[in-house]
């Protein structure tokens, strides 16, 4: 049973750790390497697989390309069920190549988005949600978002958006939408009133925004406020938004209150940080941590 389905990119991520940052045309003996799946909904099933020990359903765009066949097995060997909106196709997956730079713990990513796919919605692909408490979409495959969000409504489950930088589907996207916690850069064109109260007045009940290790805000039908996040030494932030959106989900899920579930996702995203790439974390795991 998916007790979560989360609806959006994957990405091949190639990530180097270095001390610092590469002089322009040199050559840089990486200190270490990081190869896996990535992108914003692939890496939040997989912060959610980890902590809530369930299998959560991944729709996205894969294809039969070799490549392809890379993220699948990272997926499976962290409890992640891919389902795949283009069977058959034979484009080649986003790739993301990443430096990190450990002095700092700042990392340069380059990649493209899967904006040149067409990742078409299938009626046929939503039996996962008859069985989920939560649908999380990233938006960046705006059928397969609108599809899912449509369906998990019509069935009384949450939606919830992962907003990082504003898209233009978001325009529709927001009235489908519950809960929406958004990174600082998310800024829909136009609306001359505060963030939260334009969201709110899209129909988005509960929202917050993340700013890095700054403090989270956050805003709901009866309060708002702020979140510290948790301090410490970071070695590699890749991820670490898409981390705490899959780690939210699961304390959702467990019935936490939406402030205390962004603060005990933050807590999963500040241990992120301190590991190479966004999986080491799950080994230095607390045992409380999935409670």
């Amino acid at each position: 049973m998916a007790t979560a389905v989360f609806v959006g990119l994957s990405t091949l991520d190639i990530a180097y750790s270095v001390a610092r940052y590469p002089q322009e045309d040199s050559k840089t003996r990486a200190q270490d390497q990081f190869l896996g799946a990535g992108g914003p909904a692939a890496n939040a099933a997989v912060a959610y697989a980890a902590l809530s020990g369930r299998t959560p359903a991944l729709v996205t765009a894969l294809g039969e390309h070799q490549l392809a066949q890379l993220i699948r097995q990272d997926l499976d060997d962290f409890g992640v069920a891919p389902i795949d909106a283009t069977p058959g196709a034979r484009h080649r997956p986003p790739v993301s190549s990443i430096v990190v730079a450990t002095e700092t713990g700042t990392r340069t990513v380059v990649s493209v988005d899967g904006s040149q796919i067409v990742a078409p919605f299938d009626p046929a692909h939503v039996g996962p949600i008859n069985d989920a408490s939560v649908v999380l979409v990233d938006g960046h495959y705006p059928e397969l978002a609108f599809g899912f969000a449509t369906a998990a409504r019509k069935r009384g489950i949450p939606v919830i958006l992962d907003a990082g930088r504003w898209r233009d589907s978001h325009a529709g996207l927001l009235p489908l939408v519950d809960i929406a916690i958004c990174s600082k850069d998310f800024a829909p064109p136009g609306h001359t009133d505060g963030l939260f109260d334009h969201l709110h007045a899209q129909g988005v009940r509960y929202a917050a925004v993340t700013n890095g290790d700054e403090p989270i805000t956050y805003s709901t039908p009866d309060e708002r406020g702020a979140i510290e996040v948790p301090s410490a030494a970071a070695v590699d932030t890749l991820g670490a938004g898409d981390i705490l959106h899959g780690a939210f989900c699961h304390y959702h899920v467990a019935g936490q209150a939406f402030p205390q579930a962004l603060r005990s996702a933050a807590a999963i995203a500040t241990l992120s940080c301190a590991h190479l790439g966004t999986r080491a974390w799950i080994r230095a795991l607390p045992d409380q941590a999935s409670r």
